[in-house]
């Protein structure tokens, strides 16, 4: 559009209710936080876990014959497998919800701290929908890594120990939803504390929900504080192994399903809400 005189015009704005560009969405803004997230060094740490951890497995996994003295009886290597792949299971969940912690503690504060934060938000995006692409991509990393840790160790548990499929499906649902906690409560709580703190507390506070959901699974449960960090907070570790409960025949464990997987449900929405409020109550400045 030109002027009486042919001067340039500046163009209008798109009216009210026009769909935005395709780069300003969901799905462009996600690819994008992936790619932040890939970059980081613990990346690295992740590709060396996830090797020495398949190795293990495959060792354990590949002497059937050997024996083993438990309590005074001999046993198979084969017999204890079960146990082995629930052992596994549990510290592969600890260590993937540690990761997305860790990406979590300033994937989110360090696009304020560069500015990215203002030049995404400067265009129609609402602050949701950023806050929403961060998680994804901390997420999507974290889902890889889950893929090839959790999905190695199960099929080397199934093909070479001959043990069900579903409850290996269970569990790495399980540990996805704990993922999503640690990643969402840490970005959250990165607005409000410097990184380093960010990391230390989610450290400290995932040792302490593992050690109140180990004590808790082995009958040892107090009424201190312990006690109700097992029974009201995420149970990262409880889920996943009552979702292996089927691979030990022995293993009695406590509490309903049902309301285990809501309260690991509940808490993964709030994993989800948490960063939310808490972003939308931040100053932005350019």
């Amino acid at each position: 559009m030109s002027g009486p005189a042919g001067a340039e015009l500046p163009a209008l704005p798109p009216p009210l209710g026009e769909e935005l560009p395709a780069s300003h969405g969901l799905g462009p803004l996600a690819r994008e936080a992936l790619r932040d997230a890939s970059r980081r060094r613990i990346t690295w740490a992740v590709a060396a876990l996830a090797g020495v951890s398949l190795l293990a497995v495959d060792s354990c996994t590949s002497c059937g014959s050997a024996e083993v003295v438990v309590n005074g009886q001999a046993r198979h290597i084969a017999d204890l497998t079960g146990a082995v792949g629930v052992v596994s299971f549990g510290v592969l969940a600890l260590w993937i919800s540690a990761l997305a912690g860790v990406l979590g503690a300033d994937h989110l504060q360090q696009s304020l701290e560069d500015g990215s934060a203002s030049l995404v938000l400067a265009r129609p995006v609402r602050r949701g929908t950023f806050v929403l692409a961060r998680l994804l991509g901390v997420l999507a990393l974290t889902g890889a890594a889950s893929a090839l840790l959790l999905g190695g160790t199960t099929l080397l548990l199934t093909r070479r120990a001959g043990l069900s499929l579903p409850p290996a499906l269970l569990a790495s649902s399980a540990v996805l939803l704990a993922a999503t906690t640690t990643a969402g409560l840490s970005m959250a709580l990165s607005l409000a504390l410097p990184r380093m703190a960010c990391v230390l507390a989610v450290l400290a506070g995932l040792g302490v929900v593992a050690l109140a959901n180990t004590l808790g699974l082995l009958g040892q449960g107090s009424g201190g504080l312990l006690g109700a960090v097992d029974r009201l907070g995420p149970p990262l570790l409880t889920a996943v192994v009552r979702a292996l409960g089927p691979w030990v025949a022995s293993l009695t464990l406590p509490g309903e399903p049902a309301l285990l997987t809501l309260r690991l449900l509940a808490w993964a929405a709030l994993g989800v809400l948490a960063p939310l409020l808490a972003f939308s109550r931040t100053e932005i400045r350019g």
